[in-house]
């Protein structure tokens, strides 16, 4: 894992070695609070002008600032991104999406992948030269926890999520819904996979337990995330 400190718009970005993945996490805030000149730091302005014109346009569609500058960052973020790896200016990308919604790079080497999530206040990009899927969620008090679970977990999930103190509950949640909704991602078949059949351990060291067998076994997947 090779943490980037930017995607790519202050210093270029070494080439992937086999089995590596290159991440970009970053803050974002709203427009005016960030220091002119602070290093490390995408600007509104640099990021606007390497959107295609339909990311532009779904862009303005967002009704709440933050919202905006989350899809602004993470969709500039990964167009510098993946540019810097294939050598090609960022708003000359062009993408394609799968059959179930993936977005893949046109013209790139046929084993480079590439996820982006955004919430709120952060966003996330991942690249590899294997499937790769990345999630980040605000932490946040999940209402209705009862039936939300039902949906996203399998019942040993349950079983570990009810047995944790109420005041982690939440936390512990969020924690399975963005490692599941990583392997769905870097599967790149989305919610064609119901969330309750992945089975995830999500402890420190967070492993998959189980999967349908459109997902392959158990021990192709790998995944990542801080300490809880």
């Amino acid at each position: 894992m090779r943490c980037l400190h930017d995607a790519g718009f202050t210093r270029p970005i070494e080439q992937l070695k086999s089995e590596e993945i290159v991440l970009w996490l970053a803050k974002v805030t709203p427009p005016g609070h960030v220091a002119v000149g602070e290093p490390d730091t995408l600007g509104i302005e640099h990021a606007t002008q390497v959107l295609a014109a339909e990311e532009t346009e779904r862009l303005a569609r967002f009704l709440h600032i933050e919202d905006r500058m989350s899809y602004l960052a993470a969709h500039a973020g990964a167009r510098l991104l993946l540019g810097s790896l294939v050598d090609q200016p960022a708003s000359a990308l062009r993408f394609e999406s799968s059959a179930h919604g993936k977005p893949i790079l046109v013209g790139g080497p046929a084993n480079l992948d590439f996820s982006l999530s955004h919430a709120r206040g952060a966003v996330a990009v991942a690249a590899a030269c294997m499937p790769v899927g990345v999630d980040i969620e605000p932490l946040r008090e999940i209402v209705d926890m009862d039936s939300i679970s039902e949906i996203a977990l399998a019942a040993e999930e349950r079983k570990v999520l009810w047995s944790a103190p109420a005041a982690l509950r939440s936390r512990l949640f969020l924690r399975y819904w963005t490692l599941k909704e990583a392997v769905l991602k870097a599967a790149g078949l989305g919610f064609t996979i119901p969330p309750n059949t992945v089975v995830i351990d999500p402890g420190p060291s967070p492993a998959v337990l189980s999967l349908p067998d459109a997902l392959g076994p158990t021990e192709e997947w790998r995944l990542i995330a801080p300490a809880i």
